[in-house]
C-alpha cells in the first residue's frame, strides 16, 4: 500500500502527489492555487496531461510551470509553446510513452481528444477526459444509439481491467443518464477508488441503484475546489 495525494483543482482537474512525483490532470482554473502550494514544499518532477483542446481541460497557462514541470503529455488537438519542447509529449490515440519512471498509453474518447491511462510506482491511474456515454435527452434515437455504441467501443479497446484509480465523468447535464457512463465502466473494469469529476453542475450524488449495484464500490467525491484527500492504495 501506498499513500496518495488527491488534490481537486476544478472541473476535470486533479492533482495527484505520489511518493516520487507529481501528476497534473487536465488543468484547467486552479482557484486555490493547490498546485502552486504543492510546488512550492517539494522538488518532485512535475508531469502534466492535456486529454484534448477544449477550454475546460485545457489551459495554456500551464506552460507558466515550464520550469518546474518534467514533462507534458497533449492529445495531438491541443499546442503549446515552450522554450523547451523537449519537454512535450504530443500523442495520438493509441500511442504509448515511456518517460522516467511512467508508462503513459492514450485510448480513444467519445468527444474530443483522448484518455489517459498511466502507470507510476505500481500504480495504475485512469482518467477519461470526456470520454463517456453522452446520452442526451434533446437528441434523436439514433443519435444517442450512435453515442452508446461510440462509447462501448472505446471500452472495448482499454486492456488494463484492474485500476487504482479511475476519473470518471458524471455530467449533471445528462439529468437521468448521469451515471450511465459510470456504472458501464464498472461493470467492465474495476477501480480500487472511483472518483467523479465533469460534473458542470450539481455535485454528483450516487443514485440509490448504483449503490445497489456497486455496494462496495470506494469512492472520493470532492465537495468544492481544493479538496484533499489521501488514500492508501
Amino acid at each position: 500500500m501506498k499513500p496518495v495525494d488527491i488534490y481537486f483543482l476544478h472541473h476535470s482537474g486533479f492533482v495527484l502527489e505520489l511518493e516520487k512525483v507529481i501528476l497534473v490532470f487536465d488543468y484547467y482554473l486552479d482557484p486555490l492555487k493547490r498546485l502552486e502550494e504543492r510546488l512550492e514544499k517539494t522538488d518532485k518532477p512535475v508531469y502534466f496531461f492535456v486529454s484534448h483542446v477544449h477550454g475546460d481541460h485545457f489551459n495554456r497557462a500551464i506552460r507558466s510551470f515550464e520550469d518546474r514541470a518534467s514533462g507534458y503529455f497533449l492529445h495531438r488537438d491541443c499546442s503549446l509553446a515552450l522554450g523547451n519542447q523537449s519537454l512535450l509529449h504530443v500523442m495520438d490515440v493509441g500511442d504509448e510513452v515511456k518517460e522516467g519512471s511512467l508508462t503513459v498509453h492514450m485510448y480513444g474518447s467519445t468527444d474530443a481528444g483522448g484518455s489517459y491511462m498511466v502507470e507510476a510506482e505500481g500504480l495504475r491511474i485512469f482518467h477519461a477526459g470526456d470520454l463517456n456515454w453522452w446520452h442526451w435527452a434533446g437528441e434523436g434515437d439514433e443519435e444517442n444509439r450512435e453515442a452508446r455504441d461510440w462509447f462501448f467501443r472505446e471500452l472495448s479497446c482499454i486492456r488494463e481491467k484492474e485500476v487504482d484509480i479511475a476519473f470518471l465523468p458524471v455530467d449533471a447535464r445528462q439529468q437521468v443518464a448521469r451515471e450511465w457512463g459510470v456504472k458501464a465502466y464498472l461493470h467492465h473494469f474495476a477501480a480500487s477508488l472511483l472518483v467523479p469529476m465533469h460534473a458542470f453542475g450539481q455535485r454528483w450524488v450516487p443514485s440509490y441503484e448504483f449503490r445497489w449495484l456497486f455496494p462496495d464500490q470506494t469512492m472520493w467525491i470532492p465537495k468544492e475546489d481544493g479538496d484533499h484527500v489521501r488514500r492508501e492504495l
